[in-house]
């Protein structure tokens, strides 16, 4: 079907450009932003329902109505100036429709010249046309222009190369990490493609598993001192190659490969780049050949999120920088090194937050720009400093800078929800989920802004949806156990609780928590378990909390307040949720409990 260009007050849209202008002045818009328009501008001065523009824009993807409202009223501040009429009027309950009169003309060269007509009368020609269109088309690929949704698959070896297995999957991962940052491309984050790292997966089947308009693959041959990447996106829906390109680089470079395979891509999927971003790819510094390989193989180590992973990638990292000390998404990535290692328990967290925290200002100090580094400072500092501002501001800078960047909205809706801020917790959730719709993580996080809601239907469903997208994701039945044991079912909380990896063995640290959790199924073995829980906890071997939660459990109110106190001074894992997490329910009125929030700038 032809293209439109519709025309609305001093505005011009041009559907095939994919452009706003008003009065010749460019205007900016998010890929949806602009989606959501145009499936207005279509119906003219008609109603058109939120259900309407939620299959129109986001098609099968499940968003809440949040995101549209957020898009309409992104919309009407990109629309709006000071004594402008309001151009998109709100029909409360249904929907939206134009509040202004919109003509229509077909953007073809057959169209050429023709007048424009009343928006029905246009439709009619445009529809009449699309069905000609269809009957008469030859067997060729629509314009690059429909690719809004892309997946970039780990890319595979021919055969041995001089560089690990893990290479193709960290240039692939390299290369999301560099489209993050465009408006309208939305690219998925490698967490969601990891699975296809280790064999070679149907393309087609992988985009429509990941909810994508086409898929990136690729192989990677060696050829004495040179790489070569063959690469071709597939579309989702026929199976057909958009095209299929060649890029090589000496062996000793392998950054101009991924800098030729990222011009490649916006290039021949006609992204259109604003001036920022146009400087952004064009802006960024060759590291030293050395250094960029180290720094590959870190991401990959690093990625498997294993504590012998992120200690092997935390060394490449340091390496890359003794080659390249100027290097800045080296010490990114040494930042994300420190900062999960403490996270998850491997090393006390006062010891790598502050190594994390320095890593990270000083990519920052070299590259500005880097919204991964922005994201990491924010969740160290919110781990950290409890410096609830610089927080916030840090998230919102890394999303102003990758705004397809899902996990900068899915930590700032975390950040949100430990804060009380729901409603806003809640846009930012949807936000996240429109990016990447299929992430067990997010779908666990959220359920988690229910929990400290204390909505625990709505919880176990996003957690339900969660462990059917990935019945391994160990966390999401975590939680789910959690609710239950607030809800009483004590049994249910156990036998959810024994699914858990960690809790095979019958010693295990796991097994002692739940026992110590839940006494009313043997009062005297959750005693001797809460007593081995202490001295594991104080020899450095287990988190706090695990000790703090059995002490609440079993009414040990002073018990419960000691390990809260030592939580704080130790920046224990859980403490920033205290204000809004119903475990710490029975501290509320505590006066010691109401000391800590304050400490934290929590009260």
């Amino acid at each position: 079907m032809s293209k439109r260009v519709f025309e609305f007050g001093p505005f011009r849209l041009d559907e095939r450009e994919r452009v706003l202008r008003r009065a010749g002045a460019r205007i900016d818009l998010t890929a949806k932003a602009f989606d959501v328009l145009v499936a207005l501008l279509s119906r003219g001065q008609s109603l058109v329902t939120k259900s309407g523009l939620l299959g129109a824009v986001w098609g099968d993807v499940h968003v809440d109505e949040a995101v549209l409202t957020r898009a309409v009223s992104d919309l009407r501040k990109a629309l709006g100036q000071p004594g402008d009429p309001g151009w998109i009027e709100t029909v409360p309950k249904f929907g939206y429709r134009m509040a202004v009169d919109v003509t229509v003309a077909e953007d073809s060269v057959a169209g050429a010249g023709r007048p424009k007509r009343r928006i029905w009368v246009a439709a009619a020609i445009v529809a009449v046309g699309g069905i000609l269109k269809i009957l008469t088309a030859r067997d060729t690929a629509p314009p690059a222009q429909t690719i809004h949704r892309l997946v970039v698959l780990p890319f595979h070896a021919v055969e041995a190369g001089p560089y690990p297995d893990g290479l193709g999957a960290a240039l692939a991962d390299v290369l999301i990490t560099r489209l993050s940052g465009l408006q309208e491309l939305i690219v998925s984050p490698y967490a969601l493609v990891q699975r296809y790292e280790h064999e070679p997966v149907d393309p087609v089947k992988a985009a429509r598993e990941l909810r994508a308009d086409a898929v990136l693959e690729g192989n990677l041959q060696f050829s004495d001192d040179h790489v070569r990447l063959n690469a071709r996106p597939v579309r989702s829906s026929d199976g057909k190659a958009l095209w299929a390109d060649t890029v090589e680089s000496p062996v000793a470079h392998l950054f101009a490969l991924e800098d030729s395979l990222a011009e490649q891509v916006t290039t021949r999927l006609a992204v259109r780049l604003n001036e920022q971003e146009r400087r952004d790819l064009a802006s960024h510094r060759e590291p030293e050949p050395e250094a960029f390989r180290l720094y590959v193989n870190g991401r990959y180590e690093w990625g498997k999120r294993s504590r012998e992973g992120m200690e092997k990638g935390a060394e490449y990292f340091r390496q890359a920088i003794s080659r390249d000390p100027a290097y800045g998404r080296a010490y990114a990535g040494l930042a994300d090194s420190y900062l999960l290692l403490g996270l998850f328990g491997h090393f006390p967290q006062l010891e790598m937050l502050p190594k994390a925290k320095q890593m990270a200002l000083r990519a920052l100090e070299l590259d500005p720009n880097l919204a991964d580094a922005h994201a990491t400072l924010g969740l160290i500092t919110q781990n950290l400093d409890w410096d609830w501002n610089e927080v916030e501001r840090r998230y919102r800078e890394a999303i102003r800078l990758a705004p397809n960047y899902a996990t900068a909205y899915h930590w700032y809706a975390e950040f949100l929800s430990i804060m009380g801020r729901f409603q806003e917790s809640r846009l930012e959730f949807a936000r996240a989920r429109g990016i990447d719709p299929i992430s067990p993580i997010i779908r666990a996080d959220e359920a988690q802004l229910y929990f400290f809601q204390r909505n625990y239907p709505r919880a176990l469903e996003l957690l339900a949806t969660a462990v059917r997208d990935d019945p391994s994701f160990a966390l999401a039945r975590e939680r789910r156990a959690l609710i239950f044991l607030l809800q009483g079912r004590d049994e249910d909380a156990w036998q959810e609780a024994m699914t858990l990896p960690d809790c095979a063995g019958e010693a295990s640290t796991c097994r002692l928590m739940w026992t110590a959790w839940l006494p009313s199924r043997n009062p005297s073995a959750a005693r001797v378990a809460l007593e081995r829980l202490e001295a594991d906890a104080k020899a450095g071997r287990i988190p706090h909390y695990a000790v703090l939660f059995g002490c609440v459990r079993q009414s040990r109110t002073d018990c419960a307040l000691d390990w809260l106190e030592q939580m704080r001074r130790i920046h224990g894992v859980w403490l920033i949720t205290a204000k809004v997490n119903p475990l710490f329910d029975p501290l509320r009125n505590q006066p010691r409990m109401r000391a800590v929030l304050t400490q934290l700038h929590l009260d």
